[in-house]
């Protein structure tokens, strides 16, 4: 099921692409449905802070009438659902620009001053995000996500081999199969992160889906490109029956 979104702040407007958006989505019966329309832009923060949205689509207003725009909002939706689709509806042309200041790849943009258009660009939109996420098969691939200073990094589970205490306090290393870098976590901590994730050392804790062997002697993990990290004489049993089933 693919989540819409709508924030705008002018209520006519609300009104009008809410109607746009449920009466296109009764007359083709869409695996699409419209969760939230609101004027204030922390509604839908709040909504994915306590709800789990795996694929979505967001219609926002960029001159929204609150402490942040549309494009700020992006943003942060964007730390939270990686997969969202956005699209931006707006009268100031002039602000698109900004998307790129985010790095935000937008769906699409829609100008307001078209009013006799505005129904057809809303169904192009819903249109195009169905079919992105039925080519794609977003659901079949799980991410990561990783906060770096001001940025937020999204990690294919299936590239990350394991995570290592760093001799810098309060920080691991995460190992992927094409490099490694730092930030600030603890083992303790991302051992809850992922049921593929599991801690098998007091300074390790690897992903059970990328171990290529275990020896239980050495009781040495190694993994899918070749490195090596060594478990727990306890980790090392319950890893040994992971693996095997």
């Amino acid at each position: 099921m693919i989540k819409i979104f709508v924030c705008e702040d002018d209520p006519k407007q609300l009104e009008q692409i809410v109607s746009y958006v449920k009466n296109y989505l009764l007359i083709e019966n869409l695996d699409m449905e419209l969760v939230l329309a609101t004027e204030d832009p922390h509604e839908v923060l709040k909504y994915l802070e306590k709800n789990k949205v795996d694929r979505a689509l967001y219609l926002l207003d960029i001159n929204l009438n609150a402490d942040i725009n549309g494009i700020e909002l992006a943003d942060k939706l964007k730390e939270r659902d990686f997969n969202g689709k956005f699209v931006f509806v707006t009268s100031h042309s002039e602000m698109v620009f900004l998307t790129f200041k985010y790095k935000l790849e937008a769906l699409d943009y829609i100008l307001k001053d078209d009013s006799k258009g505005l129904q057809k660009r809303v169904i192009e939109v819903i249109n195009a995000c169905n079919d992105l996420f039925n080519r794609s098969g977003v659901d079949n691939e799980v991410y990561y996500q990783v906060k770096t200073g001001n940025h937020v990094r999204s990690i294919r589970v299936r590239d990350i081999l394991f995570f290592e205490s760093s001799v810098v306090p309060h920080k691991v290393i995460v190992h992927l199969l094409d490099g490694q870098f730092e930030f600030y976590s603890t083992v303790k901590e991302l051992e809850f992160e992922n049921d593929a994730f599991f801690r098998c050392h007091k300074s390790y804790v690897v992903n059970v889906n990328n171990i290529k062997s275990i020896d239980r002697h050495t009781r040495e993990i190694t993994m899918v490109n070749g490195e090596k990290i060594i478990s727990s004489v306890l980790a090392c049993r319950k890893l040994v029956k992971m693996v095997q089933e």
